[in-house]
């Protein structure tokens, strides 16, 4: 009889415990700090840039840009169009920059998280350059 008090009791220490957690589970995480004031915790929103392609081209041709940047290419040459990485026709040096053939009024993006000079191109029509510069 005393060992079937005994699991009772830790049975209902336990569902207690169990309660006061569900209901006090924030008192468990850390604080956050959502001052505005203090350096360490300022978040910036993503930055975007876009590059429009028309008939000429890319524009603007060439774009400096920090780390993780978003730039969104829009398509307003009236055809489809690619953004492919160099060098045509493999398209092998910056892999996440082929990002296929978008129609016209629509777009692709990517974000630039390492630091370099992106060369890309419209494989559709590859006298249509531009560069990236991640800073």
């Amino acid at each position: 009889m005393d060992k079937r008090l005994l699991y009772i009791t830790v049975a209902i220490l336990f569902l207690v415990g169990v309660m006061y957690y569900s209901v006090n589970k924030n008192a468990f995480l850390p604080k956050k700090d959502n001052s505005t004031d203090s350096p360490s915790n300022t978040q910036s929103e993503e930055t975007k840039e876009t590059v429009t392609l028309s008939k000429e081209g890319f524009s603007p041709k060439e774009l400096t840009i920090k780390t993780g940047t978003r730039i969104i290419w829009i398509n307003k040459s009236g055809d489809s169009a690619t953004v492919n990485s160099d060098n045509h026709p493999d398209h092998l040096l910056f892999p996440f920059l082929n990002l296929g053939e978008f129609g016209a009024e629509s777009s692709v993006q990517a974000v630039f998280e390492k630091a370099g000079t992106y060369n890309y191109h419209d494989h559709l029509n590859p006298s249509r350059t531009g560069t990236i510069i991640v800073q």
